[in-house]
C-alpha cells in the first residue's frame, strides 16, 4: 500500500464503510473529496488539516499513517506506527513543538482535550523534524482547530 488512496481504501473497508458515501457521511465531508482521495487525485503536500482527522477519525486510523503509511514496521502490521521513545537529541524538537501547540491553544482560548493536543504534538513535531519551519507547522496547526 504504497498511496493515500490504497491506504484509504483498505482502512474504509477495515472500518466497515462499504462505499464512499458512506465514508463521506461519516467524515462529515463529500462524496466527491472521498473519491478524490480513492483515486489518488490528492497529494499528501495538499491535503487540509482538517480534513484529514475527519478521514482519520472515521477510518479509525491515525493521521499520519492515513497520510503516509506505516514507517519502520513489517507489511500487514496494524497499529500505531509512531510508538517511540524520544533520544535525547529530539528533546528539544518535543518541548518546541509541545509550547507550539500549547501557546495556539492559549492564544485562541480553546480547550480541545488530551488527545487532540498530544495529536496536534505529534504532528508538529513530525514536521518540525522534517525541517518544516515553525511558521508553517503553526499554520498547519491552526488549520486542524475547531
Amino acid at each position: 500500500m504504497n498511496t493515500l488512496g490504497q491506504r484509504l481504501a483498505v482502512a474504509m473497508k477495515d472500518a466497515g464503510h462499504a462505499r464512499p458515501a458512506d465514508l463521506a457521511r461519516a467524515a462529515d465531508t463529500t462524496t466527491a473529496t472521498v473519491s478524490n482521495w480513492l483515486n489518488d487525485h490528492v497529494k499528501a503536500n495538499h491535503v487540509k488539516a482538517e480534513q484529514l482527522f475527519r478521514m482519520a477519525d472515521a477510518v479509525k486510523l491515525d493521521p499520519r499513517e492515513l497520510l503516509f503509511g506505516a514507517l519502520g514496521r513489517g507489511v500487514g502490521e496494524r497499529g500505531t506506527a509512531y510508538m517511540h521513545m524520544p533520544s535525547e537529541a529530539h528533546l528539544d524538537v518535543w518541548q518546541a513543538a509541545y509550547e507550539l501547540v500549547a501557546h495556539i491553544l492559549a492564544e485562541r482560548g480553546l480547550e480541545v482535550g488530551y488527545r487532540r493536543e498530544a495529536t496536534l504534538g505529534l504532528m508538529a513535531h513530525d514536521l518540525l523534524m522534517e525541517g518544516v519551519s515553525r511558521g508553517k507547522v503553526a499554520r498547519v496547526v491552526m488549520t486542524a482547530l475547531p
